[in-house]
């Protein structure tokens, strides 16, 4: 299996009041081309770090990071940028819809800023929204719509731009039950799509979902 996400002795430091935190400790792991992983660990464990590392929003101190063969240690913040739009989609616990778009203007929003045409980026998010359930719904502003329906808005926002990784954080936190187990029968489809899927969450019923859960505690793997 080819490896699209592999992580070597990563370490990441932040300093908070005068006082330095190890948030990442020698952290090593690869994942593998349609693999669906979780990332399991309470809060303060240094998950949420090591997703913005994965997803190409902050850089280690030390170590190496290798995402679909491209070595990210070692780019410019532009040619990061770059990547990260192209080749990964993010599903927030906080949706991260802007209220004053519709379902649909959302959905483009990330085709408009890799400058991909008006009749091309519609034709997208109209096939995205239908995957999700939401093809009705689609001229509704987020304020209009229920939590799980915002969800699903935000992952067809992620499935209009193809990615080849999906990053979902904590992607049911803010769901009841039955609206989080639609948003993760959408995720486990994608995968079953070829996406490669990678889900943080602090709930072990969750991450059971994945076909692969790395547990992490204290900045550390530990298990």
């Amino acid at each position: 299996m080819k490896s699209v996400i592999t992580l070597r002795k990563l370490n990441k430091d932040y300093i908070t009041r005068g006082e330095t935190v190890h948030a990442l400790k020698n952290i090593s792991f690869d994942i593998g081309q349609g693999e669906f992983v979780s990332i399991i660990g309470q809060s303060g464990s240094g998950k949420s770090t090591l997703m913005n590392i994965i997803g190409c929003l902050d850089y280690p101190d030390s170590g190496e990071y290798i995402l679909d063969g491209i070595d990210i240690t070692h780019i410019n913040e532009r040619k990061t940028a770059y990547i990260r739009s192209r080749v990964i989609g993010f599903i927030f616990q906080s949706f991260n819809l802007i209220p004053s778009l519709s379902a649909i203007e959302n959905v483009e929003l990330p085709l408009i800023y890799r400058g991909i045409s008006k009749s091309v980026r519609i034709s997208a998010a109209e096939k995205a929204l239908a995957q999700v359930g939401l093809s009705s719904r689609k001229n509704h502003r987020p304020t209009e719509l229920s939590g799980g329906q915002q969800q699903r808005t935000a992952i067809a926002r992620a499935i209009a731009a193809e990615p080849k990784i999906l990053l979902a954080d904590e992607p049911t936190g803010s769901l009841d039950k039955a609206s989080g187990n639609d948003v993760l029968e959408v995720i486990e489809s994608m995968n079953r799509e070829g996406v490669t899927v990678v889900m943080i969450t602090h709930d072990n019923d969750i991450a059971a979902r994945a076909k692969r859960s790395i547990k992490i505690s204290d900045g550390r793997i530990i298990s």
